[in-house]
């Protein structure tokens, strides 16, 4: 979680450590509603941290996820890659809305255009939708963030600001 007072003096999450290694700020939702919490997940290639995600949660119930990535190094074979539409597949799956044996090619996602706002600048990009949630994407430094919620939490999950490991 955030939550960095919780800490007794001089001691470090593991999320902060993390953060740290991962070397660039990280997107949040800039006001999480009273009652949401975050947690983050990791993705690394070959060992290289590639992918920061944060999952606010209400109670047992996922509301938004926050993708942070950066590239892997030009001498990975494996190239990961992180779309709008491959993170709207899986919140759908982890947030049960969709039947687990759902494939990306059945959700018969719209393409439509939002904003995203990112420490204040807002931002009109491509998003894709389905079963009621939106995700879209948006370029960072050399990487790129990926937002994604139920459309009813969209502008909430969409105000976005980055913040360092000191967030943790």
């Amino acid at each position: 979680m955030f939550r960095s007072d919780q800490q007794p003096p001089g001691s470090r999450s593991p999320d902060r450590e993390t953060v740290e290694e991962f070397g660039k700020p990280v997107a949040v939702l800039r006001d999480a509603p009273p009652g949401w919490f975050a947690l983050l997940g990791q993705q690394r290639s070959d060992g290289f941290l590639h992918c920061l995600d944060v999952a606010y949660h209400r109670g047992t119930d996922q509301v938004a996820a926050v993708q942070t990535s950066r590239p892997v190094p030009e001498s990975h074979r494996v190239r990961p890659v992180t779309t709008p539409l491959s993170e709207l597949w899986v919140f759908l799956a982890n947030t049960d809305r969709i039947p687990h044996r759902t494939f990306p090619a059945d959700l018969a996602p719209v393409r439509r255009s939002v904003v995203v706002h990112l420490d204040g600048a807002a931002t009109r990009v491509d998003g894709h939708g389905s079963h009621g949630c939106t995700s879209a994407s948006l370029p960072s430094g050399d990487g790129h963030l990926v937002v994604t919620a139920p459309d009813a939490h969209w502008a909430v999950a969409a105000d976005l600001a980055l913040r360092g490991a000191g967030v943790f």
